[in-house]
């Protein structure tokens, strides 16, 4: 029998720790949503297994489920299923691809000033809200006003923290100023814009408990019924139709989608199990009850979840490059995988997607004077507080000081084994282990590893992370700790080694973990402050790369600066990247067409998806 095969490439907009699987108990800290709509391809619909498939038919109704609804306002509710649910009738001036870069939705076009501080965002053409009125760029401004307001607690604030002064310049182009430079706000206009008209005469919070969703997507709200159903039907005046070659041609087929309501989101999974709905996101978790079905349909994609390593690098033994270098590879992160997350991972270096378009081993190295410039500032701070020749003999000797240990440094990143770099850094071995004189006492590679009890994926994987230090002859004593313990203690930097997850933000943005956070406030403080810079790295070089990332609008030039930044993290070693879990999508095997979730949209291309009479 045919197959299709469809490739599932592969972060919110705030960054966490995670303390347990992935997945829906994530969306418990806090979930910005992947979400909106239709990326077109030309994928052949086939015949699957016992079913027989056709060809696309219109008509039919999408299942899906959610909990009761806190509000259907798509800024301000907090419920991860609605904010689903509503992203079919809301759309975002962007929406990000596979590849995390931003592509055209409401705004058609943007550009930046030469300094970086102020975009303008051009509002697409000919585009119409549910009640037939014009979306304009009053429309945005109104939306940004709300999303700031500080009597609103919207999960879409962290986005605009940045922003100076934003203003509707006309009716069709949106200018929003920013404090610091920042390259990837296109990324970050993905949030859900709002009809100004449908709140003149009333305050957006009262008027939210009751309101009647108007957007400008796919689908057009229907009705809502307490402790029921959202119902939402197709739009058939939605700006796409005239936008899109192969929706002008085919249309759109499922006409209705309904989500049930449930009172909590193991009786909708439960639900699901019993065949009523059609699609559900499941964690690596959860995949092993529904492995083997043969009335489902299963694709994998890369979560948001990154699992690493943390050294403190305020511990005298992992003060030592050449310590934590001998840790990183000891580790076979290929072993782990594949015997605690077989098929349910992606290794990774850094917490940045693979399929990110910043990921390209391709990419030339361009000048790195700037920064060299940046650095050789600081340093000449320093030597300016000296005078005379024993300013530049301090100078000469530091000179010769700092090229020896380049080259060593250099000789370790190329090392092959554990016991090979330790030996370039110095270190000795004898009965106890391996040992060096770090500030004037002989310290041995001795450590632990902090992991949280109450993931038991995770502590398997430390187990066998431990396993391999020994045979490296680096002694380890694993920790297991409950969540809220394990953090304060890495907070507070009485630890050694911990094994810990984060949540990957939806640019690529990764100050919050080796520079302390590049854009003001940009994550929540409520659930983040434990996730700045947990190995307490600083780097002024580092520093420099991540200012010129967020300043450089150039895509070549932004490859080539994440490229040097990469080289120059994994040579220092402040972490060890391990991997992103996989989610997974499943799907009633009556729902075929372009089944192609991926890390940012897992009802990605719906606008192409049709239903079989299974009967």
């Amino acid at each position: 029998m045919k197959k299709t095969i469809y490739t599932i490439l592969s972060l919110a907009m705030c960054v966490i720790l995670v303390s347990c699987q992935t997945g829906n108990t994530l969306e418990q800290l806090v979930e910005l949503h992947d979400q909106y709509n239709t990326v077109t391809d030309d994928t052949e619909y086939d015949n699957d297994d016992d079913i027989l498939d056709k060809g696309p038919v219109k008509g039919g109704t999408l299942k899906l489920f959610a909990t009761e609804p806190d509000t259907l306002n798509p800024v301000l509710t907090k419920n991860a299923l609605i904010s689903d649910i509503l992203g079919f009738v809301y759309e975002g001036m962007t929406k990000l691809g596979e590849d995390q870069k931003a592509i055209p939705v409401l705004s058609d076009q943007w550009s930046v000033s030469n300094d970086g501080l102020v975009w303008e965002f051009h509002i697409r053409d000919g585009v119409k809200w549910h009640d037939g009125e014009p979306f304009t760029a009053y429309d945005v401004e109104f939306t940004i006003q709300t999303i700031l307001n500080s009597a609103i607690d919207s999960v879409y604030k962290p986005l605009l923290l940045n922003v100076s002064t934003y203003a509707a310049v006309d009716s069709s182009t949106i200018r929003i100023a920013l404090k610091k430079p920042n390259s990837f706000m296109p990324e970050m206009m993905n949030f859900p814009i709002l009809p100004k008209h449908q709140f003149t005469s009333t305050d957006v919070l009262s008027v939210s408990k009751q309101m009647t969703p108007v957007g400008t997507g796919p689908y057009k709200f229907d009705s809502y019924t307490a402790g029921e159903n959202i119902v939402l039907k197709l739009n058939e005046n939605w700006w796409q139709f005239s936008e899109d070659e192969k929706l002008k041609t085919d249309g759109m087929y499922i006409e209705t989608i309904q989500a049930s309501i449930y009172k909590s989101e193991d009786d909708a999974m439960a639900a699901f199990q019993a065949g009523d709905a059609d699609a559900v996101d499941i964690s690596v978790n959860d995949y092993n009850r529904y492995k083997g079905r043969s009335d489902l349909t299963v694709k994998k994609y890369t979560s948001r979840n990154f699992e690493f390593i943390s050294f403190n690098l305020n511990d005298p033994v992992f003060s030592d490059l050449y310590a934590r270098k001998a840790v990183s590879l000891a580790i076979d992160r290929d072993k782990v995988i594949s015997e605690v997350f077989p098929g349910e991972a992606e290794e990774a270096d850094l917490p940045i997607l693979p399929s990110c378009w910043l990921e390209d081993e391709t990419v030339n190295d361009f000048s790195t004077t700037d920064i060299q410039k940046a650095t050789d500032t600081e340093k000449s701070k320093t030597e300016a507080t000296e005078t005379g020749a024993t300013a530049e003999t301090a100078k000469t000797a530091q000179t010769t000081q700092d090229n020896e240990a380049q080259i060593t440094e250099e000789a370790a990143d190329d090392a092959d084994t554990p016991e090979e770099v330790l030996m370039l850094g110095g270190w000795k071995k004898n009965q106890q282990g391996y040992y060096k004189v770090i500030k004037g006492a002989r310290r041995y590679l001795e450590t632990e590893l902090l992991v949280n009890v109450n993931n038991s994926l995770r502590v398997n994987a430390a187990q066998i992370i431990c396993k391999q230090l020994e045979q490296a002859g680096i002694k380890v004593k694993l920790v297991q700790l409950e969540w809220n313990e394990m953090m304060e203690r890495v907070s507070s930097g009485k630890y050694k080694m911990a094994l810990i997850g984060l949540r990957v933000p939806q640019v690529p943005d990764i100050s919050y973990l080796y520079s302390g956070s590049y854009l003001p406030e940009f994550y929540s403080p409520k659930i983040s402050n434990n996730a700045y810079d947990v190995s307490r790295y600083s780097d002024a070089t580092v520093n420099g790369y991540i200012e010129m990332l967020f300043s450089e609008n150039t895509p070549a030039r932004k490859k080539a600066i994440y490229s040097q930044l990469k080289r120059k993290i994994l040579s220092d070693c402040p972490y060890i990247g391990l991997y992103f879990l996989k989610d997974t999508m499943i799907y009633d095997k009556a729902l075929k067409g372009s089944l192609s979730p991926h890390t940012w949209d897992k009802f990605n291309d719906m606008t192409h998806w049709y239903k079989v009479d299974i009967n």
